[in-house]
């Protein structure tokens, strides 16, 4: 993905709750991302824990309102997410990068990095500040989705971006998801577990799926000052409409999923020979 469009999109947090919202109240059966996390990290409640890509930081909030007593640390490169990490008590949010934490060896007890790693350029250089910045024993969590996660809503967004002549070529993050990260953590990290979520969002009528949509829009190039946002979104609007119009009584349903992979750091240095 383009980094000025990564920027734009966390550069404010609604599309982010928009998108946040829609997966806890259209999935087709009930789940709870966080819950799965919480479970694979096996928390005592004192661990000094980071939380890569924070985000609203609402995962660490969940934390500190639940009685997590260790330190917690949101790290984003977007000054917004940093801002409500910082917002919320008990958590310090950190301006940085996954590639590049700006942390010691050795500096927390646990580790997550939830639906961002596919944003990297280089998610395995990523992968080796995990394991850096993990002490040995310590747990590192990532969770990524499935390849074409939501497939008809990402590919009517882009098909109409490119109407307006956005180039979508390389705007859906590509570099790491459930089919590749298991071998990339592996010769990071050696042996992991995996827990999977197979889902589906589904929609009934017009409005929640354009939400959704339009909560997507600066992934392909339509940043909310791009002058002919409105008439994109316009369009898009009148095409779901008309779906919905011709097939009566159906719904708009669209596959999804992820997994929590989970390593735990057997010793500090170097990853295992074969990521070298």
């Amino acid at each position: 993905m383009c980094s000025y469009r990564l920027d734009a999109e966390y550069a404010d947090p609604t599309p982010l709750k928009v998108r946040i919202h829609t997966h806890t109240r259209y999935s087709e059966r009930p789940d709870d991302p966080t819950a799965k996390v919480l479970t694979a990290l096996e928390l005592a409640g004192t661990e000094h824990l980071a939380d890569i890509g924070c985000g609203d930081a609402r995962f660490l909030a969940h934390l500190a309102s639940n009685g997590h007593q260790g330190p917690l640390v949101g790290i984003d490169t977007s000054p917004a997410m940093v801002a409500a990490a910082n917002a919320v008590p008990g958590v310090r949010g950190v301006f940085g990068s996954a590639d590049r934490i700006p942390f010691d060896d050795n500096s927390f007890d646990a580790l997550t990095a939830r639906h961002m790693l596919y944003h990297l350029a280089n998610p395995v250089a990523a992968l080796r500040e995990f394991r850096r910045t993990t002490k040995p024993g310590g747990t590192v969590a990532v969770v990524v989705n499935h390849p074409g996660t939501y497939p008809y809503t990402t590919e009517l967004v882009a098909a109409h971006a490119a109407t307006y002549g956005l180039d979508v070529g390389d705007s859906v993050p590509t570099t790491v998801d459930s089919d590749t990260l298991p071998d990339l953590m592996t010769d990071v990290f050696g042996e992991i577990r995996i827990q999977r979520s197979d889902n589906a969002l589904v929609f009934d009528t017009p409005d929640p799926l354009v939400r959704f949509a339009e909560a997507l829009f600066t992934f392909y190039g339509v940043t909310p000052n791009h002058p002919r946002r409105q008439a994109i979104l316009n369009d898009l609007r009148e095409d779901v409409e008309d779906w919905f119009t011709h097939h009566p009584g159906r719904t708009w349903r669209d596959p999804k999923g992820y997994i929590v992979a989970t390593a735990v750091v057997d010793h500090q240095g170097s990853a295992p020979s074969a990521s070298t």
